[in-house]
């Protein structure tokens, strides 16, 4: 337990110290947010917050392999952990290009889609899904369904950083509920990577938390969506596969139904299906005339 809070605080403190350096980045290199029709913000805010949210989490974690006690020895670069790290990446990589110079979506899409099979051919697959005593085997459908949850927690987390502070924390709370859980099921080498997003996440919130200074962009959306993605998959196949796979979703139920909703919602309509809109939920109340902090709160 000391090892995993020692990461946590260890990720937090470089977050605070990485982040203001990450936003005095994007604003020399013109990754800058302006204000727009779909904004919610009256002044440019530099956007590449998640260059903070990544370099805390990854230099924690080398820091944390000459910890040598139990816990740290844990973290070795077995197959699934190096592939995880390398679609990692390539999601996050081509988000922090998307903060500087603007892809389209069909680009992005399919550089998120080989993220996640990157992901898959490292092992880190759904085969299949048991919970109540139920058991489903996907055989050949693995990989489409191993995408599938990928794609879904990537976008989930871009759809809901639309408002100051919502997503990363969000994501720090589904980071802080798996911490809890797989510590106390004696889980601790995903506890403590885990930790060290859940630390990057709270230092990135100092400087995101309405009003913001900074964004997380499209590199830090797709990363966390991607890692905690990658996390509940890769722990579950230590346990229970549907009971610890189903946590992440329930903590992050607002943006997963938001992303699942969003597609079906302009179909019908007659917009382009992945056409940005203000439909979104933090929009909606918006519109009702809450505030940003009490619409943060409300989903939080």
């Amino acid at each position: 337990m000391t090892t995993i809070l020692a990461i946590f605080f260890i990720s937090l403190v470089f977050a605070l110290a990485l982040t203001p350096l990450a936003g005095r980045f994007g604003v020399r290199f013109g990754a800058v947010d302006v204000p727009g029709e779909r904004k919610v913000h009256s002044s440019s805010i530099p956007r590449c917050g998640g260059l903070a949210i990544f370099a805390a989490f990854s230099l924690t974690l080398i820091i944390s392999t000459f910890f040598m006690t139990d816990v740290s020895d844990l973290l070795v670069m077995n197959r699934e952990t190096t592939f995880l790290l390398l679609g990692a990446l390539v999601v996050f990589g081509v988000g922090l290009f998307d903060d500087f110079h603007r892809l389209g979506h069909k680009v992005k899409f399919l550089f998120q889609i080989i993220g996640a099979s990157v992901a898959f051919w490292g092992g880190i697959r759904i085969g299949s899904f048991a919970l109540f005593g139920m058991s489903f085997e996907f055989g050949w459908m693995s990989y489409f369904v191993t995408v599938f949850w990928f794609l879904l927690f990537i976008n989930a987390v871009n759809l809901i950083d639309g408002l100051d502070g919502l997503a990363a924390g969000v994501c720090f709370f589904a980071s802080s509920v798996m911490i809890i859980i797989l510590t106390v099921n004696g889980n601790f080498l995903y506890a403590m990577l885990f930790s060290s997003l859940a630390g990057a996440l709270l230092g990135f919130l100092r400087y995101n938390f309405n009003p913001a200074s900074i964004f997380m962009g499209d590199g830090g959306s797709y990363f966390l969506g991607y890692t905690i993605a990658g996390l509940a998959i890769m722990c579950s196949i230590k346990s229970q596969v549907g009971a610890v796979m189903l946590i992440p979703v329930l903590v992050l139920g607002v943006p997963i139904f938001d992303t699942i909703l969003s597609p079906f919602r302009r179909f019908i309509t007659g917009r382009g299906m992945f056409k940005a809109d203000k439909g979104h939920i933090h929009h909606r109340l918006l519109a009702m005339g809450l505030s940003t902090r009490k619409i943060v709160l409300i989903v939080y």
